[in-house]
């Protein structure tokens, strides 16, 4: 009898994670043990199983994945497809890369990371585009995820779409402002297959025009929002909030409400350059931040939580069916956080800019230390996700910042917060790669870790919710 992997499944694996099985077309991951793993890789339609290859262990792991629908027997030999044979990627495991296509933008944005209006960053050449979707493709990323400045006015927009789909990678998600999403560019995507989802700003009603620089921005972000409910393409929001707006959230979330998204993110304005300029003065301090949203947690529960999650950036995270997440501390106050990473959220995925720059996160284009990290056309991305100045800050532990940063090492907070975000970092505080994140600071020594756990406990013990066990 022999065994073949059925069609949509790939053997695949990376620098410290060598054994993966990968669902495609969507790309799922499931990491195998080597037993496992050395089940599947004799499924290749060719190799006469059991033939006295498989011990009792690994004879009940074909038995199972023959019953889950992962590989078939056939009584002929059948070699599964070249696609799904094994290959390994000498480079890190990269879920999905966030690319900026662009550096320009339709919109005039108050605050933006990089400059958009003017193009500083400028954007890639179609052949360049082309030769890092390529290698893209060469270090086995599975998902791309795509942004600007405005990714919509890049004319070649479908051509790097159809580049990367040519790799079977996915387009997960699209940022955009929407005023150029109509239904013809939802067409152009049903047209491929695909149906990746829009996170699309809106900076309050009465105040998203204003932010966004351009009048109709408003109305332009909530019919899009529309037309993708109406078309079944998924979105979510995300909001910036300063002095002007905060008092609008409420009646924000229900026009976004009304547009079924679901999924709201709300931050502080990032003290970009730009922002410090154009504020009008509506920037927030971090603590007034924090001090406006603490009552909009009591308010979700009160109002029934209308909407399925709503993430106050470094307060609370706050969802349906289920307890809430205090932000600020991701860690269990014990030494067993010095050996995580610094950034867990750079670990399976990257950004790169509209020049080619490869960073951890899209906020850390905002500050002059950008330039420590690598231009993929300099390097190649193979080096830049193996061996590069990149490498080492994402393999960085929370043990390295705390040697480096003698105020972090020294506060007793330390275990619990893990000294914080480094893009805050950059942005605020020092403005140093590890340096201190101030909005943390702010948090544990403030004292409002403590009062959010008890406004959060209060509002669900009153108004009902999920019981918080974390």
């Amino acid at each position: 009898m022999f065994y073949r992997l059925k069609s949509p499944y790939a053997l695949r694996g990376w620098e410290g994670m060598a054994w993966v099985l990968v669902k495609q077309p969507e790309n799922q991951v499931d990491q195998l043990s080597q037993e496992a793993f050395q089940t599947l890789l004799l499924c290749d339609g060719e190799t006469e199983l059991p033939g006295g290859l498989l011990d009792d262990a690994m004879e009940k792991a074909l038995k199972q994945y023959e019953e889950n629908g992962v590989v078939e027997s056939c009584e002929e030999p059948q070699p599964i497809e070249k696609r799904q044979y094994y290959k390994y990627y000498h480079n890190r495991y990269v879920r999905s890369i966030f690319w900026s296509i662009t550096g320009k933008c339709n919109y005039r944005c108050r605050h933006c990371f990089m400059d958009a209006p003017e193009g500083a960053l400028g954007e890639l050449s179609t052949q360049q585009a082309f030769d890092l979707i390529d290698q893209m493709a060469e270090c086995g990323v599975l998902q791309v995820d795509i942004t600007g400045g405005e990714p919509f006015v890049r004319k070649d927009f479908w051509q790097l779409v159809d580049r990367i789909r040519s790799y079977g990678m996915v387009i997960g998600k699209i940022y955009t402002n929407g005023w150029l999403l109509h239904e013809a560019i939802l067409d152009a995507f049903e047209q491929r297959g695909i149906k990746p989802a829009f996170s699309i700003s809106f900076d309050g009603v009465g105040w998203h025009d204003w932010m966004r620089g351009v009048p109709g921005a408003e109305e332009a972000a909530l019919r899009a929002l529309r037309l993708c409910s109406q078309r079944g393409f998924y979105t979510d929001v995300e909001i910036c909030i300063h002095r002007g707006n905060v008092d609008t959230l409420p009646q924000t979330i229900e026009a976004l409400k009304k547009s079924d998204v679901q999924n709201v993110k709300v931050g502080n304005v990032a003290m970009t350059d730009l922002w410090c300029r154009n504020c009008d003065g509506n920037a927030m301090t971090d603590q007034e931040f924090v001090e406006a949203m603490i009552p909009y947690i009591t308010w979700y529960y009160q109002a029934g939580q209308p909407i399925e999650r709503l993430v106050l950036c470094n307060v609370a995270d706050l969802g349906r069916n289920r307890p809430y997440k205090i932000v600020a501390e991701p860690h269990d106050g014990t030494e067993k956080c010095l050996n995580c990473y610094m950034c867990g959220a750079a670990r399976m995925s990257c950004y790169i800019t509209p020049e080619g720059r490869l960073l951890p996160c899209m906020p850390m284009t905002a500050s002059p230390q950008q330039e420590k990290f690598p231009l993929v056309q300099d390097i190649g991305l193979k080096q830049g996700l193996s061996d590069s100045y990149y490498m080492q800050f994402v393999n960085g532990r929370i043990r390295d910042l705390l040697a480096e940063n003698a105020e972090c090492n020294a506060c007793q907070y330390r275990y619990k917060c893990g000294g914080g975000c480094r893009a805050t970092a950059l942005l605020d505080g020092n403005r140093q790669l590890m340096g201190c994140d101030r909005t943390m600071c702010l948090l544990w020594k403030g004292g409002y870790v403590d009062r959010i756990r008890q406004v959060a406990d209060e509002a669900e013990a009153k108004y009902g919710a999920a019981q918080n066990t974390l």
